[in-house]
């Protein structure tokens, strides 16, 4: 992955990484949790010999700076729109595995002129919600005081843990327990207790814009079972379910950046 750099996007101190070529596609990676946007190093070099790509931690994601009001899917969705317009390289491909795929569905739906397709998986994102394991408890559960007796460290270590393939560094690992310091973990919790009130809002067959959909089979908290609602509602989509658990982009990297490298190189005009 390129160098990580910062800039200032909506007056917010924004992490990205970016790899600008003279190629006409264009792919905007938004990070994960509990993770950062270098999640994305296993298929960087594979996605940036082929087309531009720029990564951006999220607002009050990774190391981005953030606003309490913009911790939801429908308005991180209009940060978005503001960072494609920023990198002013027109519409691109949106691939927000986890906490990004409704964030990439809601640009779809209120925002298809500035996105030529979604790519999404890894998250709790049809209503009635679909969860399970600890997932369950950060979304439904009135008050997050039986998880922070846990501890945010040992919580995202437990969930890192579901990644049995790919060696995560020590290095990335610090990287994203250092990004969830000082209380940001539990902040970003705002984001997932918007899901109930915002999801309901997402209506799925009238997004006409093409999606790919990449689900790890074994998924235990964002099931499996949010993909196949996906595939069922959405028009225009592809459904590709890899031998993995939650962190299909990591433990499956091969094959994630080969769906992603046929999608973007004209699989999503076949829809």
């Amino acid at each position: 992955m390129n160098k990580l750099q910062t800039t200032t996007i909506d007056n917010l101190e924004i992490r990205y990484a970016s790899s600008v070529g003279n190629f006409s596609e264009s792919i905007l990676l938004l990070s994960p949790l509990p993770e950062s946007i270098r999640a994305f190093e296993p298929i960087w070099d594979e996605l940036a010999s082929r087309f531009n790509v720029i990564a951006i931690d999220l607002p009050g994601f990774g190391k981005s700076q953030s606003r309490e009001n913009l911790l939801a899917p429908i308005t991180l969705s209009e940060f978005v729109i503001k960072a494609i317009d920023f990198f002013d390289l027109g519409p691109m491909h949106v691939a927000g595995p986890d906490v990004g795929s409704s964030v990439a569905l809601f640009i779809a739906q209120y925002h298809p002129e500035k996105i030529k397709s979604a790519i999404i998986g890894s998250a709790a994102c049809v209503f009635p919600i679909q969860a399970a394991g600890f997932l369950t408890n950060m979304i439904m559960d009135p008050t997050l005081d039986d998880l922070k007796k846990i501890g945010s460290k040992a919580i995202i270590s437990g969930s890192l843990t579901n990644m049995t393939k790919y060696q995560l560094s020590e290095d990335v690992k610090e990287d994203y327990l250092a990004s969830y310091e000082d209380g940001r973990f539990w902040d970003t919790m705002l984001f997932l207790k918007k899901l109930p009130a915002d999801l309901p809002k997402l209506n799925l067959t009238a997004i006409k814009t093409p999606v790919q959909i990449i689900w790890g089979k074994d998924d235990p908290l964002a099931i499996l079972k949010n993909g196949e609602i996906l595939h069922e509602q959405l028009p225009n989509n592809e459904f590709n379910i890899l031998n993995s658990g939650h962190y299909a982009w990591e433990d499956t990297h091969k094959e994630y950046a080969d769906i992603l490298v046929r999608w973007v190189n004209g699989g999503y005009l076949n829809f």
